[in-house]
C-alpha cells in the first residue's frame, strides 16, 4: 500500500467522522437533547446621544450559544427594532452582521429617530385627541449551519388617554383673559365733552385645534367680546392678540406684537353694546416639532410649556389701546412629562389645570 493510498483512506475516515458528529448533533438538536441557541430583547429602547441632527435610541438584546464555540460566520444574528408612535414609523433600524458568542451575552444595537417623520406623528398625535400611542417591536433571527431560530417580541402602550396637555394648557391660557377691561376717559371731540366709559368685556375665552398638516398647524382662538360702552365702539383686530407659546425654551405659537395694525381686512368693529365672537388663527411651523420634542428627551421626556397671552382693542377715536390684562398679560406655566422609552416613568401633565 503505498504512502498516498493511506494517506486517502485517512482523510475519507476523518470526513466521515465529521459527518457522523454533525448527523448525530442534528438528531440530538431536534430531540431536544442538546439546547438551542436563542435570543430576545431585553430593552426595547433607552435614548442615548442626541444632537441637533439625530436622537439615538438603543436597543439591548440578549443571546444564549449553548455550543462551545463562537458562532463567527458573520452573518448568524439578525436583529431588527422598530419604534412606532400613533402609526409612524419614527425609529427603524436592522443588523445583519452580528456574531453569536458562546455563553449568555449581552449586545446592544443603535437606531435613530427619523426627523422628518416626527411632523407626521404629530398630526397623528392631534388628530387622536393628543393620545400618544406607541408600539416597539423587534424580530431577532438566528441563522447555523444545523437550523434557523426565530424570536419576536411587541409591546403597546398608550398615554395621555383623555387628556390634552397641549390645547390644555393653551385654553387655560386664553380663558385667563376673561374679565371686565373699562376705564373712564374725558372725551373732548368736537361738541363732544363727557366723561365716557370706554373698554371690553371679554365673556368666553377657549382655543381649538383648526386646519392640521404636515407643514403647518393652525390654533383656533376664540373670544366672546362684549362692548360696555354706551357710546364708543371698539376695534378688535387679529395683530391685537399677542400670543408667545414656547415648549423648553423653544418657540411653537407666536402671533402679533401687541400694537393695532391699522389696514388690516379683519378688523372687527363692535358698536355700543354690542356682543360678538371672534376667532383669531394663530399658526406653527411644524418643523417647530422636532426641535421641541429633542429637548423632551434630553430633559427625562419632560417638557415645561409657557404661555403669554394679551389681547389689545382699540377704542374708536379715543387714541390709547385698551390691553386685555394690563400691564404685561397673562403667562401660564405647566409640566408634561411621556413614558415613551424611559423606565418606571409615567405619563402626567399639570396643563390644563387651573
Amino acid at each position: 500500500m503505498t504512502q498516498m493510498t493511506t494517506y486517502k483512506k485517512f482523510i475519507i475516515g476523518i470526513i466521515v467522522v465529521v459527518v457522523l458528529i454533525a448527523g448525530s448533533g442534528l438528531l440530538a438538536i431536534s430531540s431536544g437533547q442538546v439546547p438551542k441557541p436563542s435570543a430576545g430583547v431585553q430593552d426595547f429602547g433607552d435614548w442615548g446621544a442626541v444632537t441637533d441632527q439625530q436622537t439615538e435610541i438603543i436597543t439591548t438584546f440578549w443571546t444564549n450559544n449553548p455550543y462551545p464555540i463562537d458562532l463567527t460566520t458573520g452573518k448568524a444574528l439578525h436583529l431588527r427594532y422598530s419604534l412606532t408612535l400613533n402609526g409612524v414609523t419614527v425609529a427603524e433600524g436592522t443588523r445583519d452582521r452580528v456574531d453569536l458568542p458562546k455563553g449568555n451575552t449581552t449586545q446592544t444595537q443603535s437606531t435613530y429617530l427619523q426627523n422628518n417623520q416626527m411632523k407626521l406623528w404629530w398630526v397623528n398625535f392631534l388628530r387622536a385627541n393628543e393620545t400618544i400611542h406607541a408600539t416597539g417591536h423587534g424580530h431577532v433571527r438566528i441563522t447555523t449551519p444545523v437550523t434557523d431560530w426565530t424570536h419576536q417580541k411587541s409591546t403597546n402602550h398608550t398615554q395621555f388617554e383623555n387628556q390634552t396637555p397641549i390645547s390644555g394648557s393653551l385654553t387655560q391660557a386664553t380663558q385667563r383673559l376673561k374679565g371686565r377691561y373699562v376705564r373712564t376717559q374725558y372725551l373732548n371731540i368736537g361738541p363732544v365733552r363727557q366723561n365716557v366709559t370706554v373698554g371690553a368685556e371679554v365673556q368666553e375665552a377657549e382655543a381649538m385645534w383648526g386646519r392640521v398638516n404636515q407643514n403647518q398647524t393652525t390654533l383656533l382662538v376664540r373670544f366672546r367680546v362684549h362692548n360696555p360702552s354706551e357710546t364708543i365702539p371698539i376695534i378688535v383686530d387679529p395683530t391685537g392678540l399677542r400670543m408667545r407659546a414656547n415648549v423648553n425654551g423653544v418657540r411653537m405659537f407666536r402671533s402679533g406684537s401687541g400694537v393695532l395694525s391699522a389696514n388690516t381686512a379683519e378688523q372687527t368693529l363692535l358698536l355700543p353694546g354690542e356682543t360678538r365672537d371672534i376667532v383669531i388663527p394663530v399658526t406653527m411651523d411644524n418643523d417647530n416639532v422636532d426641535d421641541w420634542f429633542r429637548t423632551h428627551v434630553q430633559n427625562g421626556e419632560q417638557s415645561t410649556i409657557v404661555v403669554r397671552l394679551q389681547l389689545v382693542v382699540d377704542p374708536l377715536g379715543v387714541g390709547k389701546p385698551i390691553r386685555v390684562p394690563s400691564g404685561d398679560g397673562i403667562t401660564y406655566r405647566c409640566q408634561m412629562q411621556t413614558a415613551i422609552l424611559e423606565d418606571n416613568q409615567v405619563a402626567a401633565t399639570t396643563c390644563g389645570e387651573r
